[in-house]
């Protein structure tokens, strides 16, 4: 009698216990909402609160009129703090903040809505997908509308004027720059342009994953004999001539790639719209972005505005339908379009007017090695920023005669440990 007691008694707990649960938590989310809900839901993101409303929000009251839009910001550094002071329901991440929060526990996982077929979800290039499982032990807690990743422009009319082959996909930078120096530079022209030499050195590092600084412990790792090979391999693109590096501001239209006398560039898909657009008539077409030799197949993408809900939302409903609107096929179709900064991750919808090879952009596979998820958490805001500048005079100063190789790196090293240690002396 007393052992059918202590089942029952059990069993009464664990059912209390289970009601509990359930009454406390959130309601299951519905993969279609009631369009008369109310609520107002927070959006925690790096993006301007204008951009955010006109991209999404503006449509989004469309269907949900009740529905309150709250924009909250923040700048990597901060996210905690936003998320403890704010409470937001919606997140948009980049990668490393949403591997950040899955290690935390502070994402929902959307699987469970996501078998539902109407949302088409393979209809997203499956190598995002596979990217953010990846990093989520295989779930999938957010969806990317967006991504980011460059690939070779190369001006055809130049190749077949000096009857060079064209750049093909998977080639290292190595084989890029040797290609470059085909040719003439007594003709006015070049093989190649890059921005500056900082920006050769970064792309250089990061198709290796060359991390500036030792996560651990705080040290800058830029005076090594990785990335000596490195500076080596600019300053003789530099040398050459067959490279271009004129120290071009990003916002700069009119750079020697759009004039027509350099024959490949390295560059996002935004160039596209906006540098050739004012560019003189020439044909062009492109190639994936340069690769390291140890990985030819991959790539380190950015996704763009991971999407996700906050696990601990009291407005899941409401953050589930903005988050299934963001990454929809209906407004992927919307934006096929018009051009845009970031091409869509539903691939077949970028916009393409003029029929070019897009898929140069997202060919290669996600690259498996990831630089830690608090690497662009740690630092100081502007510290990538600034640590370009210093690298770029640095450089500039070798090619001119003023210091050696070695000099300018132990500079770098240094003025790069400066820019770190700035991080604990900010109140």
């Amino acid at each position: 009698m007393k052992r059918r007691y202590s089942i029952l008694l059990v069993a009464t707990m664990l059912l209390s216990i289970l009601s509990t649960a359930c009454s406390s938590g959130k309601e299951a989310i519905k993969y279609e909402g009631n369009s008369d809900m109310k609520a107002t839901l927070t959006i925690m993101t790096m993006n301007q609160e204008d951009a955010v409303r006109r991209d999404y929000g503006d449509k989004f009251n469309t269907k949900f009129p009740n529905v309150d839009i709250k924009i909250v910001n923040y700048f990597g550094s901060n996210m905690t703090k936003v998320m403890e002071a704010e409470k937001p329901d919606v997140l948009m991440l980049n990668v490393q903040d949403y591997e950040q929060l899955i290690q935390e526990n502070k994402l929902y996982d959307l699987d469970s809505i996501l078998k539902n077929e109407a949302f088409k979800l393979d209809g997203i290039n499956p190598k995002f997908l596979k990217l953010l499982r990846g990093v989520g032990g295989g779930k999938l807690y957010g969806l990317p509308p967006s991504f980011t990743s460059e690939a070779i422009y190369y001006n055809k009319d130049l190749f077949d004027r000096y009857q060079i082959p064209y750049p093909q996909d998977k080639m290292t930078w190595q084989e890029i720059i040797e290609l470059a120096k085909r040719f003439p530079v007594e003709d006015g022209g070049s093989g190649l342009y890059i921005r500056n030499m900082a920006v050769l050195v970064e792309n250089l590092a990061a198709s290796g994953n060359l991390g500036w600084y030792n996560v651990r412990d705080m040290k800058m790792t830029i005076n090594t004999e990785s990335y000596k090979k490195i500076f080596e391999t600019v300053i003789d693109a530099y040398q050459s001539k067959a490279v271009v590096m004129p120290d071009l501001e990003p916002g700069n239209y009119d750079d020697p790639f759009v004039q027509g006398t350099s024959a490949m560039t390295v560059e996002p898909y935004y160039y596209m719209n906006n540098n050739l657009n004012s560019a003189k008539p020439f044909n062009w077409d492109l190639a994936s972005a340069p690769v390291n030799e140890s990985s030819r197949d991959s790539y380190p993408y950015n996704l763009i505005d991971i999407s996700c809900i906050n696990a601990e939302s009291t407005q899941q409903q409401a953050a589930w339908e903005f988050i299934k609107l963001v990454n929809g096929e209906e407004l992927a179709k919307v934006r096929s379009k018009t051009s845009g900064i970031s091409p869509s991750t539903r691939t077949e919808y970028i916009y393409n007017p003029d029929g070019r090879r897009l898929e140069a952009f997202y060919t290669l596979e996600p690259q498996d090695k990831r630089m830690p998820a608090d690497y662009y958490a740690l630092p100081p805001d502007d510290f990538f920023y600034l640590l370009k500048q210093v690298i770029n005079t640095e450089l500039n100063e070798v090619v001119g005669g003023t210091k050696t190789l070695e000099e300018a790196m132990a500079s770098m090293q240094m003025g790069g440990q400066q820019l770190l240690d700035t991080k604990d002396e900010t109140p």
